[in-house]
């Protein structure tokens, strides 16, 4: 006999383990996400004089959401640039066909101008205008797109 009773045992034991772990991360990730759709959400993103930073920016953006594989669209507000913003957001939005561009002057509420525009049940505000960083929202849409497609499950209740 190779091995004893006692590591058989314990062979065999972490063997059925690790065939459990398996089947567990296979039903995670191929069973559980087509379970239940996620909804679809909206990013409506605030911008001022980002002229630098605004195509790299949104190319970040629209390359995640393509990676989720949920249904997703960007609403960017431009409110009064005073620099190349407004040209750079219109070629974008000829280029990527997930991107809407608004430009609104500042005396306008650019929120309640973009959200009509929004088509996702579900919308995130991101205010580059004043609030965040562009790292700051580097990392959010890491975050956002990361919690919308895995941590939250809800149980559907039958009709």
């Amino acid at each position: 006999m190779f091995f004893t009773y006692t590591m058989s045992v314990i062979l065999l034991s972490l063997s059925m383990y690790g065939v459990w772990c398996f089947l567990h991360d296979m039903w995670k990730w191929w069973l559980e996400p087509r379970l239940m759709p996620m909804p679809s959400c909206s990013f409506l993103v605030v911008v001022k004089n980002l002229d630098g930073e605004v195509e790299d920016v949104l190319r970040f953006l629209a390359r995640k959401i393509e990676h989720a594989e949920i249904d997703r669209d960007i609403v960017v507000v431009d409110v009064s640039s005073n620099d190349f913003t407004a040209a750079i957001l219109k070629k974008l939005a000829s280029d990527i066909d997930i991107i809407t561009v608004v430009i609104r002057s500042a005396g306008q509420r650019a929120i309640s101008e973009g959200i009509g525009l929004c088509r996702g049940t579900v919308v995130h505000v991101l205010d580059l205008s004043n609030r965040m960083s562009t790292e700051d929202f580097m990392v959010t849409v890491c975050a956002l797109l990361r919690q919308d497609s895995h941590d939250v499950m809800v149980r559907r209740m039958p009709d």
